[in-house]
């Protein structure tokens, strides 16, 4: 029964996973494939004070919104120095909250986003996450540290055995038993490629649907080691009611989050230039005057609960970023007798970042029972 409890937990995100549209099979564009930066990629670098800096590829294409958030508040500096609130060891990290406590300012509800789900973007190992509640995804993001192995096939062989049990089955409602049956056809249906890297990556395929994936980690994960390492204590209600401690003896804090934009090979003339830049100029942006202050915070949690339909566990936008160059050719008259000469192009980059919209109030947790 201890499996199954557990799986009543997982049902409302499997089926919102399978029931979201997906963003075509190609693997390059989120973390189901090999993970590795392009010409055109974005990246953040997330540097944790005394630790180190973790990086992490966004997927601008499986999770747009969800990366045009995030690259707006790292670049207003909504992140610098709020903390990691939220560790458990070999399970994620958890941080981003403005009161660090799991919690955020009075957030209108029009500033959070949807979750955003794809076939091409899962809870690995490593993987950058936004943190969700009831009203969907604002401000605070974790990073799976689950690097157990896990046999999906393994969970549907028990499952399938403990439907097929008269003594089990005998004491359950019908609705239950239809809510464990179709919890059962969700797993089957995942494709085999994910959960063959699940066997061997690991993750938590069980916040699949809940959360939105927009990253993965491809460096610095000697650095999330060690912050999992940390010694906690209770402290966060969303995992104190289930008996995990997950708050960091030690204030454990963010000190940037840089954003930066691989750009494509240039060739001009008989020079090749190749540098990353920082992102710059997202259309629709959250003002700084409206984001939340620590005078008031409503909590907000991602697990997986028995029957919850939002995503709360031990805690728990794509970068419309445009670059315009210009060209400016100026004409050089020499003589009467001379002919007109373009002078070489001159090319100006222009990074525009117009004020960051919006203000959460909500936090997101994630728990494993």
């Amino acid at each position: 029964m201890k499996l199954m409890k557990k799986a009543a937990g997982l049902l409302a995100g499997v089926m919102l996973l399978f029931a979201a549209a997906s963003c075509g099979d190609d693997k390059a564009v989120g973390n189901l494939g090999d993970v590795k930066l392009e010409d055109n990629d974005v990246y953040a670098e997330i540097t944790i004070m005394d630790y180190g800096t973790i990086t992490a590829k966004l997927f601008e294409k499986a999770a747009p919104e969800s990366v045009k958030r995030f690259i707006e508040f790292a670049e207003l500096g909504y992140y610098n120095g709020t903390t990691i609130h939220r560790v458990i060891d070999n399970y994620m990290i958890q941080g981003g909250s403005l009161n660090g406590d799991g919690s955020d300012g009075e957030i209108p509800p029009n500033q959070y986003i949807p979750v955003e789900t794809s076939n091409v973007a899962y809870n690995f190992y490593g993987a950058l996450c936004f943190a969700a509640s009831k009203n969907g995804s604002y401000a605070q993001f974790y990073i799976v540290d689950n690097h157990t192995p896990q046999d999906i096939d393994a969970v549907i062989n028990k499952l399938t055995e403990q439907l097929a049990d008269e003594t089990i089955t005998s004491r359950m409602l019908e609705k239950d038993k239809l809510y464990y049956q179709e919890y059962l056809n969700k797993l089957k249906a995942i494709p085999a490629e994910v959960k063959e890297k699940y066997a061997s990556a690991g993750g938590l395929y069980e916040l699949d649907g809940q959360n939105t994936v927009f990253g993965q980690v491809i460096d610095g994960y000697s650095v999330l080691k060690a912050v999992s390492a940390v010694e906690v204590v209770s402290g966060n209600p969303i995992d104190d009611r289930v008996g995990t401690p997950s708050k960091p003896i030690d204030p454990i804090t963010i000190e940037s989050i840089k954003i930066i934009r691989i750009e494509p090979e240039v060739t001009e003339e008989t020079t090749t230039t190749k540098k990353p830049k920082n992102t710059k100029g997202t259309k629709d942006v959250v003002n700084a005057e409206t984001l939340p202050t620590l005078e008031s915070s409503t909590e907000t949690g991602a697990e997986a609960e028995d029957g919850a339909s939002d995503t709360t566990a031990p805690d728990d936008t794509s970068a419309d970023t445009t670059t315009s160059a210009e060209m400016t050719t100026s004409a050089d008259t020499t003589t009467a007798a001379a002919a007109d000469e373009s002078a070489p192009a001159e090319t100006r980059e222009t990074n525009e970042i117009e004020a960051l919209q919006g203000s959460d109030d909500e936090v997101i947790e994630i728990f494993e029972e």
